[in-house]
């Protein structure tokens, strides 16, 4: 090596570590800044899906006191039919003539029809609230899976 030649190889070392010094500090701090990222990531997710899971457990539980409720108002709806349905029977046979027997029956028939249809009008209705009711904090949810997805594309 030349004399000329000694400084330069000098201050190329000097360059280089602190080349060397500048690469090193910016990757510790993009992986400090990335590890921060992923650390808040997991977080998010693990709050995210506890509160999905107490979205699945509330509308659970909404539909259980539903179906109850169903079939609570189904077992005194039968308990009525059975009941006017013998009361009709015995005022049936009760008659005096053909004539008064039929008009019963027919009366009984169309009474017994329209407290049908109107059972099951009720009960559809609330068949359809509880639908609603149960299926509102699954819905919540996916609302805000949803606004989570796009604030994550806009970053």
């Amino acid at each position: 090596m030349s004399a000329a030649s000694k400084p330069a190889a000098r201050s190329a070392k000097p360059a280089a570590a602190a080349a060397f010094e500048q690469v090193t500090a910016y990757s510790n701090e993009t992986l400090q800044s990335n590890i921060g990222r992923s650390m808040a990531a997991v977080s998010e997710m693990g709050s995210f899906g506890k509160e999905n899971m107490e979205a699945f457990v509330s509308s659970a539980t909404v539909a259980q006191k539903g179906f109850e409720a169903l079939t609570a108002r189904y077992v005194a709806f039968t308990k009525s039919a059975l009941e006017n349905h013998m009361a009709a029977t015995r005022a049936i046979m009760t008659s005096k003539s053909v004539q008064e027997m039929v008009e019963r029956q027919s009366d009984y028939a169309k009474s017994s029809y329209e407290t049908y249809l109107a059972e099951m009008n009720a009960m559809s209705t609330m068949v359809s609230g509880l639908t609603q009711d149960a299926m509102k904090p699954l819905n919540e949810r996916m609302t805000a899976m949803t606004a989570l997805m796009q604030s994550n594309m806009a970053r």
